[in-house]
């Protein structure tokens, strides 16, 4: 059965203002409204999942009173009543009751493993028709390329509310896994090989998606959000409009890729703070200094270990090709990051 995360701090992309508070989920989006209770069901893969984990559940609750109470009744019934009470002879064991424990879980296993393979093999194979998509998992966020695009969004994807959506996902750097709980769908994403997830959204909203697996220290930012939209939402491609403003869109990087290592307060994280780092001359790890311009913005986003400044050797930063932060996506995060003056 898939397991239930935590509700955890949710970073929206397409905040133009990563300086507000980050929002959350409501819990009960991600871990239900009660014991035994399941996320919103939002994907065809729900039903069939949810019919067993209740199965498996309500199969529980029976035998743990069945047994508990037989375990209370027979403590009570054969307790000795006096102390003149000779011991009753001693049972070796009762063939009868042998098969029948032995022969009903084996069924109700047989019966719960069949379920569970039936599913399996339904979330396997994806449809012939669904679309194809592109991820990217890397510390600490998710790149997405939707059918037909060469960019990548980040931390969010749209899909069509009925329409089957396939994935071919793979790793940058550590073990990382898909999971979207409203769906019922979840793949551990590996480096070096592809893995593949599918499912068919079914109800219109927005719904978190988590890293499942830890994958270093800021394992629980790494949340993006899936957009289900209508068709005629899903036909004006949102993914492909940006703010108007560089420095908006900059700020989404930031909020999407940047915030986790980086502050905007002056406070040092794994990375130096971005407040006053435009035009800041910075001392490196061998001694030398550098002027924080466009060049060195470029060539750290692109070859961050290229220069290390001092005090924080040792720091291993995700490089980024064009297909997640294009040129002009580099220009709007030096605008941004010319509005963090000190």
């Amino acid at each position: 059965m898939l397991g239930l995360l935590p509700y955890l701090p949710l970073i929206p992309q397409g905040d133009p203002n990563p300086k507000q508070p980050h929002t959350f989920p409501d819990a009960r989006s991600v871990v239900g409204d009660g014991i035994g209770q399941m996320p919103p069901a939002a994907s065809t893969f729900a039903s069939d999942v949810d019919g067993l984990f209740y199965f498996c559940f309500w199969l529980s609750v029976f035998f743990f009173f069945l047994i508990a109470g037989l375990l209370v009744y027979t403590t009570i019934q054969n307790r000795r009543k006096h102390e003149s009470q000779a011991a009753a002879s001693s049972v070796t064991h009762n063939t009868a009751l042998e098969v029948v424990w032995t022969l009903i879980p084996t069924i109700i296993l047989m019966v719960i493993f069949a379920w569970g393979w039936k599913g399996n093999l339904e979330q396997s194979i994806a449809p012939g028709d669904a679309r194809q998509y592109r991820a990217t998992a890397s510390q600490w966020s998710w790149a997405f390329q939707h059918p037909g695009q060469k960019d990548s969004t980040l931390n969010e994807f749209w899909c069509e509310v009925g329409v089957p959506v396939k994935f071919t996902m793979s790793s940058k750097d550590v073990l990382h896994s898909f999971f979207v709980p409203a769906f019922r769908a979840k793949r551990d994403v590996l480096p070096g090989r592809y893995q593949t997830v599918w499912f068919t959204p079914t109800v219109e909203g927005d719904y978190p998606l988590f890293c499942a697996e830890y994958c270093g220290k800021d394992h629980s930012q790494m949340i993006s959000t899936v957009h289900v939209v209508s068709k005629e939402r899903f036909d004006e491609k949102p993914w492909n409009k940006r703010p108007e403003k560089d420095e908006d869109w900059g700020a989404q990087f930031y909020s999407s890729l940047c915030i986790a290592c980086h502050s905007i307060d002056g406070t040092p994280r794994v990375g130096p703070s971005f407040k006053g780092l435009w035009g800041k001359t910075e001392v490196l790890a061998d001694g030398s200094t550098v002027t924080v311009d466009r060049n060195y913005v470029h060539e750290s986003i692109r070859n961050p270990s290229a220069k290390i400044v001092k005090g924080f050797e040792g720091v291993v930063m995700t490089p980024y090709d064009e297909s997640m932060i294009p040129e002009e996506g580099i220009d709007a995060i030096c605008k941004y990051l010319e509005t963090l003056k000190d």
